[in-house]
């Protein structure tokens, strides 16, 4: 999204949903994360700036659609993968202390196992240089499986 669309955005979703318009318009001119809410359910939604790298681009173009609704309402998500290296990116980013985070990371592994492409996960995570974290978070993954 275009910076200077937000206006629209934000009023094509409505009342019930809550966004700062300068904060959404700053993260999108810099690349990076704002958040809106949804109001009815109290819902925080991240919404992510597109970044310079090549791994941004690459992220990018893996997105899918999934279908959130029977009436056939779709939403755009990342492919699991992604949401492992960027979360591994992010613990590393924040001195590798994050609970949150690393919480995440092992439960994305845990529940998406058969579909995560380990290919494309570990080339990705070597060129990022966090391949010894995604080592750790799949044996700890690999663990809790055993223990069920």
């Amino acid at each position: 999204m275009m910076p200077r669309h937000v206006r629209a955005f934000a009023e094509l979703l409505g009342p019930d949903f809550e966004v700062d318009q300068d904060v959404l318009r700053d993260a999108l001119i810099r690349g990076s994360c704002a958040n809106i809410f949804y109001l009815p359910m109290v819902t925080k939604i991240d919404i992510f700036a597109l970044g310079q790298s090549p791994y941004d681009e690459v992220e990018f173009s893996r997105r899918r659609k999934v279908m959130v609704r029977a009436s056939g309402e779709e939403l755009v998500v990342k492919a699991p993968e992604d949401t492992i290296l960027r979360k591994l990116l992010w613990y590393r980013e924040g001195g590798e202390v994050s609970s949150k985070q690393w919480r995440d990371i092992v439960e994305v592994l845990r529940v998406s196992g058969a579909e995560i492409n380990d290919q494309y996960l570990s080339m990705w995570a070597e060129k990022l240089r966090v391949d010894g974290l995604l080592t750790r978070a799949q044996a700890e993954a690999a663990a809790k499986l055993g223990s069920q």
